[in-house]
């Protein structure tokens, strides 16, 4: 066996036993279980844009679709923790021969480290799935066509999952001015994404965009986090550059400006835009601790711990939080786990996700929460002016067809996307139309920030 060989065996096993020893440590989250979910009900033949109502381009949907799969025989969790491990194995055999020779040692200990360590919160998330799909890719050109097409066709899914990942392709275009196999293999998924877009996906370009244009500007973290956590990747980043960064360190990063431009573009702030950003620049440092500039060498290795605990920093409120919330949330899912079916009228999908996935109950929501309450809430409250009837009718109709289908359970939480108190049921029950789906139903308790409403009628 050749030394890189042993290498990559090695860090293969490292990312095998890490699937396995920090299943506990990297969560799945109500955004990965939701968007498994909404796989599985896809799979099955709800329409995207109609039974399943997301913003979510669709190929954000369809990375999800092994897990998805998978989940008949596993489960969902393991279904979406398979999934990770066959992904992750495979874009670290592609980026082994894509890296520069005397890159793959450092660069792959370090994509390893960060895959297996960081955002442990938001393990799975959309931008870590784009991370692994792109990786191959931005280290460089494979010397075989089978893994040049490989890398192309993962760094076109990627990179198309959603549009402001366009950017970071465009830098990397840009620097390195040819069109091989990766760039064919790039073009050829992007014309089959095209194409299935528009045969299989029409409801949701015709209905859920204008639903998004219309409704996701109220869903935000402050500006303070988005200032943050790019100033973060600009100050490690473009000191280094100009001091004299490795060449071969060159397209990493790139890659991390160019996903921290999309993460700010999207005007979020939330931390798992990031990911892909914050893993770029890791490998961006890590190319350069084995220069033959020392002074280099020395910077780099300091930021990478300094970025360590920049994103340790990010994740300990979450591991607070989630302490502090333990019992309510056990309690809430023995609630669910006793009834036949549910739904959750909530502003943040947290309250239903991922306990969806962990219940033999039915779930029989549209989506993840009542996604256009946010806007609901804003203008409501007189927080900004304008004309909200068509958010209104959004929220209202999301809300209705949800009460329609007769859930056993509703959860409902009482607060707005600030997580100031809000009440969201008084604001339903002007309708008529609601009220009247809304009569058999009594609170039966509350949990915590959720109130529990049973139906008391039977279905017919």
């Amino acid at each position: 066996m050749t030394r890189s060989a042993l290498q990559v065996g090695l860090l293969s096993g490292l990312v095998v036993l890490g699937a396995v020893l920090l299943a506990a440590y990297n969560t799945v989250d109500y955004d990965v279980a939701y968007l498994t979910w909404a796989a599985h009900g896809v799979a099955g033949g709800a329409v995207y844009g109609v039974d399943v109502l997301d913003i979510n381009p669709p190929l954000c949907m369809l990375v999800y679709m092994p897990a998805a799969l998978l989940a008949d025989a596993v489960g969902f969790e393991w279904g979406v923790r398979l999934a990770m491990l066959a992904l992750s194995l495979l874009s670290l055999a592609c980026l082994w021969h894509t890296a520069e020779t005397p890159l793959r040692p450092v660069v792959g200990a370090v994509f390893v480290a960060f895959l297996l360590l960081a955002y442990p919160n938001h393990f799975g998330q959309r931008e870590q799935i784009a991370f692994l799909l792109c990786a191959p890719y931005v280290a460089g050109p494979a010397r075989r066509r089978g893994w040049a097409i490989a890398s192309g066709a993962m760094a076109g899914i990627g990179f198309l999952m959603k549009p402001h990942f366009l950017i970071p392709l465009a830098l990397l275009l840009a620097l390195r001015r040819q069109f091989r196999n990766e760039e064919r293999s790039m073009l050829a998924v992007a014309a089959a994404y095209a194409l299935v877009l528009a045969i299989f996906f029409r409801p949701y370009l015709l209905v859920m965009l204008p639903a998004a244009r219309a409704s996701y500007w109220a869903v935000a973290f402050p500006w303070r986090e988005t200032a943050v956590q790019a100033g973060f990747v600009l100050l490690a980043a473009l000191p280094l550059a100009v001091a004299g960064a490795q060449r071969g360190s060159l397209p990493f990063l790139l890659a991390a400006l160019g996903f921290t431009a999309a993460a700010v573009l999207q005007g979020k702030g939330f931390y798992y835009h990031y990911i892909a950003a914050f893993g770029f620049l890791a490998m961006f440092l890590a190319a350069n601790l084995n220069g033959g500039n020392r002074m280099v060498a020395a910077c780099a290795a300091t930021l990478l711990a300094l970025e360590a605990v920049f994103l340790a920093r990010l994740m300990l409120p979450w591991f607070a939080l989630q302490a502090q919330t333990a019992a309510d949330r056990h309690a809430i899912q023995r609630e669910i786990d006793g009834s036949a079916s549910f739904i959750s009228l909530a502003i943040q999908p947290g309250i239903a996700f991922p306990a969806v996935i962990h219940t033999g109950a039915r779930y029989l929501g549209l989506s993840s929460c009542q996604g256009y309450m946010s806007a609901v809430e804003q203008y409501a409250t007189g927080k900004i002016g304008g004309d909200a009837a068509a958010v209104y009718r959004l929220a209202l109709d999301q809300a209705k067809r949800e009460l329609l289908r007769r859930p056993a359970l509703v959860l409902v939480a009482q607060y707005g996307q600030d997580n100031t108190a809000w009440d969201m049921l008084g604001w339903y029950q002007r309708d008529a139309g609601f009220r009247d789906l809304w009569k058999d139903y009594r609170r039966d308790r509350s949990v915590g920030p959720v109130t529990l409403y049973r139906r008391s009628a039977p279905a017919p």
